[in-house]
């Protein structure tokens, strides 16, 4: 955030002498190319042409075919082309439809939202992670009561580029929501900071839901409930057979989906005694070590966390039987006490199994 001059003098014959002048210098908001392409892609779809606004805005005319998604452009051009396009068109509600892309098509960041064990995993990493496609993102969650906000901060003081903008996040914050609720799934409540009211008067996707214009944040209301929501992805992955067997360890892993046959063989020791360590996962599905967490690391996961996504796959039809004691249920998933249960639990969804019981009453 800082730039320096260097000046040197030189009087008579007196020594060199070195000055260091330090100004702050304002941030400059950078942003991924996949976002401007998601605009053109939208405004394509409605027939519009692209390249002449692609070129008013400094953007490359080729964005589309041509250009690295995770090459970085000035977000203040990609702003400036999908709010004059947006205007000059009259697609008021452009950045709703530029931001349906699925997750997973955000790059490595979208992987590992989408691999994510728990609809709160998935808005942990996001917020944690987001700065990495947008300098100047600012996501987070809020919780109260029965109630949790998926919020995405101001977006400054420049009323140009505000509505396309907050468009756009909240349609990617909607598609985060749906990785565990479906794509079904209309919220209730949505704020947002712009005063146009028109821009989604033909939106029939949030027909239904009550607007807040005019807020000091873009949010979206959701039941807390569905924070310990395992995701779409996540949540069937145990097969009816286990197949995977040959002598060449990358043809092993590239055969089937091991990340399956994973799922069915930890299930299955946790459910006998206890998961079984890298080294035994690794040996029994006929594959190094090595290949195995490189696997995992392709996967956007690790070994520890595929085992805690398992367990909490396990424990959540436990938890919603009053029946079973908290104490019986993280003995069962083969943790060595209710503390270290607590702890996984809250780490994906950020609340204690406790918690969780609370709030599904």
């Amino acid at each position: 955030n800082f730039y320096y001059f260097r000046i040197e003098t030189r009087t008579g014959e007196r020594a060199l002498q070195t000055f260091s002048i330090k100004k702050k210098m304002k941030s400059i908001p950078i942003t991924r190319a996949r976002h401007a392409t998601n605009f053109a892609i939208a405004l394509e779809q409605y027939g519009a042409p692209v390249e002449p606004y692609l070129a008013r805005s400094h953007l490359p005319e080729a964005i589309q075919e041509t250009i690295n998604g995770d090459v970085i452009v000035s977000a203040i051009s990609m702003l400036d082309f999908a709010e004059k396009a947006a205007l000059n068109q009259g697609i008021l509600d452009l950045g709703f439809h530029a931001g349906t892309v699925p997750v997973e098509g955000y790059g490595e960041f979208g992987k590992r939202v989408a691999s994510s064990a728990s609809l709160y995993d998935a808005i942990y990493t996001f917020c944690s992670e987001v700065r990495g496609e947008c300098s100047e993102a600012d996501y987070f969650l809020t919780q109260g009561g029965q109630s949790a906000w998926f919020c995405h901060g101001p977006v400054g003081d420049n009323p140009f580029g505000l509505q396309q903008h907050e468009l756009y996040a909240l349609s990617i914050m909607l598609q985060v929501i749906q990785l565990a609720l479906g794509a079904e799934w209309h919220p209730a409540r949505v704020r947002l900071q712009a005063t146009n009211e028109s821009a989604l008067s033909g939106n029939d996707f949030l027909l239904n839901t009550k607007i807040e214009f005019g807020a000091p944040l873009t949010a979206i209301e959701f039941p807390r409930k569905f924070l310990a929501r395992p995701l779409s992805s996540t949540r069937n992955k145990t097969p009816t057979r286990h197949q995977m067997s040959g002598r060449d360890e990358n043809t092993a892993i590239q055969s089937n989906d091991p990340l399956v046959a994973l799922h069915q063989l930890i299930t299955s020791c946790i459910r006998e005694s206890n998961a079984p360590t890298i080294e035994s996962a690794a040996e029994l599905v006929g594959v190094s070590k090595r290949s195995l967490q490189r696997f995992l690391r392709s996967k956007s996961t690790t070994y520890t966390g595929l085992v805690d996504q398992i367990r909490f796959n396990m424990a959540l039809p436990l938890l919603n039987d009053d029946s079973v004691a908290i104490t019986e249920i993280a003995y069962e998933l083969g943790y060595s006490n209710v503390a270290h249960f607590s702890r996984a639990f809250r780490r994906i969804t950020g609340m204690s199994p406790r918690a969780y019981r609370h709030v599904l009453k």
